[in-house]
């Protein structure tokens, strides 16, 4: 089978758990670890996702560190995603660890679950770079898709293959956006995230309420930049034209975003909002 997958240009992703079984009760990997990693060297996997049902009450990272140990040595790296879903706040100790950490409970359908996710990583941006990685359950980082390929719509399937959106999620200087912005009053609330990129600025203006508004970036106070900026929106592929100070967007939908990047600006500060 992995022979298959690399013969396709894919990598290999496999799932376990640091249980004595899995969420979906199949047999963990608690107290096997030496032999499962081995398996997993063995079988050329690329990519583990471990979860964390069936614990035993043992502590999330002396289970999470067993396996780290049991794959000293061997020739072969794989990518270790740790689903502990953020119990033991994970990317404080997750960093030496593996190289991603969820952060938060499954996600599921509801908007209340969406919102919650994206809340919950207000306080904890900071702490995902090159190496080690916030994991908010598929909300934008990783990528990584919990669907059918073959059932997807088009409008989804463009989403998700927008190399515009792609390259920023890819950009090499690995810093997360963090929220500089939130507001709420009566039927309006809305929040501005930005952050750095390797050839400019990224902001995603995102409208939380229930009616269309329009929000304002404002360069120097949400990004610390002056100058002519070069806008541009990811979604549509489109260039939005050259501002100064400030951009609006118009019409955001209830529960919709607005995501841009910026170029051709001055940093003000070497600090972030």
């Amino acid at each position: 089978l992995a022979e298959y997958i690399h013969g396709k240009g894919l990598l290999f992703g496999i799932y376990s758990d640091a249980g004595n079984e899995t969420c979906g009760g199949l047999p963990g990997s608690l107290d096997h670890e030496e032999i499962d990693a081995k398996t997993f060297v063995e079988w050329g996997v690329d990519y583990l996702k471990y979860d964390n049902c069936f614990s035993q009450g043992r502590p999330e990272q002396e289970r999470y560190q067993a396996l780290k140990n049991a794959t000293k040595g061997t020739n072969k790296t794989i990518f270790y995603s740790i689903c502990e879903w953020g119990q033991s706040d994970p990317w404080l100790w997750g960093p030496d660890v593996g190289n991603s950490w969820r952060t938060s409970v499954d996600i599921n359908g509801l908007w209340t679950s969406i919102l919650s996710i994206i809340d919950s990583q207000v306080r904890i941006t900071q702490y995902g770079g090159p190496g080690g990685w916030n994991d908010p359950d598929m909300l934008a980082a990783p990528l990584i898709l919990g669907c059918d390929l073959n059932d997807i719509n088009d409008a989804s399937k463009a989403l998700i293959l927008n190399k515009d959106i792609i390259s920023v999620n890819q950009d090499p200087l690995g810093q997360s956006i963090c929220q500089v912005y939130y507001k709420t009053h009566k039927k309006t609330s809305f929040d501005i995230w930005t952050g750095p990129l390797i050839d400019g600025y990224v902001a995603i203006l995102f409208n939380r309420g229930i009616d269309p508004i329009n929000i304002t970036l404002n360069f120097h106070k949400h990004c610390y930049l002056t100058g002519e900026i070069k806008v541009r929106d990811l979604v549509n592929q489109q260039s939005k034209g050259n501002f100064t100070n400030t951009y609006t967007a118009v019409n955001i939908p209830e529960n919709g975003v607005e995501f841009i990047k910026l170029t051709g600006r001055t940093k003000t500060n070497s600090a972030r909002p």
